[in-house]
Formats: C-alpha cells, structure tokens, sequence
C-alpha cells in the first residue's frame, strides 16, 4: 500500500512566525510517510541530517533562510563526491524568494500535490554560491541588507502584523525607515574584484541583456569602482514578494550574476517600479557574470545572506558552489486542481488558532 510523503524529508522551522510545531503537525497529517523534523539550530538539523537514510527529495519548510541553513548543513555533512537529494522549499516565509522563483504557491497547495506526486518528483538545475561559509543564492550589501533590518523592525513594532508583512509593509520600511537614513549619509564606494579565470556582462545597450564575454579580462581584474547603492550576487532572480531584484540571474547557470545599483536615494525611489519588475535596461544598474568575485567597501556596510542579516562587512567574497542542486520544479507539479472535498480551509497552513 503506497503512503504518502515516503522517502520525503521535511525540515520545519521551529521559530517559523506561523507556527512551526502546528505546521509540523498538519503537514504529517497530509503527508503520514515523511520524515518530518522541528529544529531551532544548525547543530540539530545537521545532527537530523546523519541520521537520514535513503532519502528521495529534501525539503526546509519556512522561508529563505531555513533553506539556507539546511543547504549549508547538507552541504557540511555530505561528502563532496556524494550528490545532494532533490531539494525542495515549502513557503511557510515572508517573502519565500526562492519557492517563488521555482514556482511554489500556498504552502497546504504544495503539501497536497506532494501527497498526490508518484514516483520521482519534477526538478530543474539550480546553483549555489558561498558567502561567508555559508551556501545561498542572493547575498548583498547595502540598501539590500538595511531594508530587512528596517522591514523587521517595524514588523516587530506594528499593531497589524498582517499589513505590515506584506507588499505594503516591505515597501513602507524601505520609504519610510530606510530611504532616510540613506539620505543622511553619502554613498559608498565598492571595488568589485574579478577572482575567476573569466567573466561576462550585460550589455546595457541590448534590449534582451545577453551576457557576453568581456575579452581580456581574467583574475585579478576590476569589474567596477565607484559608488554603490547595492552590491552582491545571486543565482535566483527575486528577493521575495516578486521583487525582480536581479532579473539576469538565471541566464548563465555556472556563474554569480554580480549586480551594482549606483543611483541616489531619490532616484531609487523614482525607479521603485521599474526596479521591483526587473526593468531592463535600468540607468545605474550594472551587471557581470562570474564564478569569484570580491567586494571591498569604502566603509562598513551591513550584509544580508539569503535575506537574513548578519552583521556588517567591509570586504565580502562570493564564490560558485561546485555542488549540483536538483531543486524541486513546482510549476510541473500542479497542485490546484484538487477535487472540493479535498481543498484545505482557504486559511491555509500555519492560519489556525491552536
């Protein structure tokens, strides 16, 4: 007899804002064959991950930076020969960057296609960078980093936790907490380092962005000097509630797209926009594709690694992962058309009152 979620591992944030007990619980309810673990740290989920055996798929339950830390876990307690398992994301997250971007809709929606997927699950090549011994696929300095510091600031402070996660509350924190503070202080300066045998740009003048590959410029090689705004990389085009941050990111699969905005604060704000479709081309957006690079900043900037702040930084390097991620593709595993007896309280996951 065939039970669902065998072979499935699911790691579920236990600090997730939705309630990740109570998620575990209704998840397992719906998915009775899945290893389903509760962690608070990276020692237990690496601790949860030796103990696995025979796993078909991989999935974090929470947002972008429970994927980050069960990737970087994996990615220590796996031999560098041995392949990583499909890995999937479950969006139980704020803004779920990277389950959007693999086409991942409401969380009970992909529980229930899980439930109903037969044999190997539909996947697509990803990759990974590192940043600061950490695996992701955005990471940044700037606005970027200071924006989710103001976001979950006032998230913590508002007397309407649901308008302030949303859209409107990201977009609120960067006009009205983090456009001012920017507008006190002169923009810094970033050396942006080629460390790799090669890289490609973007060319501005292209209506379709094709990289193309930059002759003569090897190791050691500058890409940029100036002013920034932004600056970092990533592999996954969106930073969360479809905000198209580095709309080039999937072009070249191998290599970083390394991304500098160098507008002012006012002129951001004009461009919000056209910045938050992935406009291209875009005054004051420059873009390259590498496998290494290095960042050095003109002072201290604060750095966030896939969308989780961690301090700041005035020097940063992001290298290519050589590890293969076969991320679970859920635009090929539809999980809407459930019959109406079937369909989960419009609620969804994580709504319930305990």
């Amino acid at each position: 007899m065939r039970v669902a979620g065998r072979g499935i591992a699911i790691l579920v944030n236990a600090n997730a804002k939705r309630g990740g007990r109570r998620v575990a619980v209704q998840i397992g309810a719906v998915l009775p064959g899945a290893n389903i673990r509760l962690t608070r740290d990276i020692a237990e989920v690496e601790g949860w991950l030796a103990s696995l055996r025979e796993v078909r798929a991989l999935f974090a339950a929470g947002g972008d930076g429970t994927a980050v830390t069960l990737l970087t876990a994996l990615d220590r307690v796996l031999p560098r020969e041995a392949p990583f398992p499909a890995f999937g994301v479950l969006p139980l997250g704020t803004g779920n960057a990277w389950a959007r971007s693999l086409g991942a809709r409401k969380l009970d929606a992909c529980v229930r296609g899980l439930a109903r997927a037969h044999g190997p699950l539909p996947t697509r090549k990803a990759r990974l960078f590192e940043c600061d011994g950490t695996l992701t696929f955005f990471a940044g300095c700037g606005w970027d980093a200071q924006v989710l510091d103001d976001y979950r600031a006032q998230v913590a402070q508002s007397p309407s936790r649901r308008l302030a996660k949303s859209v409107w509350g990201y977009l609120a924190a960067v006009v009205l907490r983090t456009a001012p503070k920017t507008l006190l202080n002169a923009r810094p300066h970033v050396l942006v380092e080629n460390l790799a045998d090669e890289a490609f740009a973007v060319d501005a003048r292209d209506p379709l962005g094709t990289p193309r590959r930059l002759e003569g410029v090897g190791r050691g090689a500058i890409l940029y000097e100036g002013p920034a705004s932004v600056a970092g990389c990533a592999t996954c085009p969106e930073f969360g509630y479809g905000f198209r941050a580095y709309p080039h990111a999937e072009r070249m699969l191998g290599r970083m797209n390394v991304r500098v905005y160098d507008q002012s604060t006012l002129r951001a704000l004009r461009d919000i926009p056209r910045l938050w479709q992935g406009a291209h081309p875009l005054e004051g957006t420059h873009d390259w594709f590498s496998s290494h690079v290095r960042l050095t900043f003109s002072r201290p900037l604060p750095l966030q690694i896939g969308g989780e702040s961690v301090g700041e930084r005035r020097t940063v390097e992001l290298v290519m992962s050589p590890r293969d991620v076969r991320a679970v593709d859920w635009r090929r595993l539809d999980g809407d058309d459930l019959p109406a007896g079937e369909r989960p309280d419009a609620r969804g996951f994580g709504e319930h009152a305990p």
